[in-house]
């Protein structure tokens, strides 16, 4: 069928035509989408991409503006032109854990002491309650 014949001419029904031009798009769309997932995937699991924070963002970046490159010139160009991360380490890390440790117990019932009076405030509001209500 010539792009100017009409499908009809062409010995195909209309519901036909736009059913097969429906399907098509369908495909399209979904072999699009697995195309770009797997491009991304590998621009941002690249080794020396992945799990650096400044460079997988410079790597999305770069794959959203350059849709033509593939996810592996992506990954060799921020590992190119991109310095990684220094990894927080040292008394940060020990710093940070010691306040993890800390606050651990806090959130489990019965870890955490009461404040002074909040026994007795709640024992005269129940005194309260039970005078008025006989």
């Amino acid at each position: 069928m010539s792009g100017n014949q009409a499908p009809a001419a062409a010995g195909i029904s209309q519901a036909d035509h736009d059913a097969a031009v429906a399907s098509a798009e369908t495909k399209g769309h979904a072999a699009g989408v697995t195309a770009e997932n797997k491009r991304l995937t590998s621009a941002l699991g690249a080794e020396g991409v992945k799990g650096d924070g400044g460079r997988m963002a410079a790597a999305l970046d770069l794959a959203t503006k350059s849709p033509a490159m593939s996810g592996e010139d992506v990954a060799a160009f921020v590992v190119a032109n991109v310095a990684a991360s220094k990894p927080a380490g040292g008394a940060d890390a020990a710093a940070y854990e010691q306040q993890r440790l800390a606050a651990s117990g806090l959130a489990q019932p019965g870890n955490a002491g009461k404040p002074a009076g909040v026994s007795a405030g709640w024992a005269k509001a129940a005194e309260r309650i039970n005078k008025r209500n006989g």
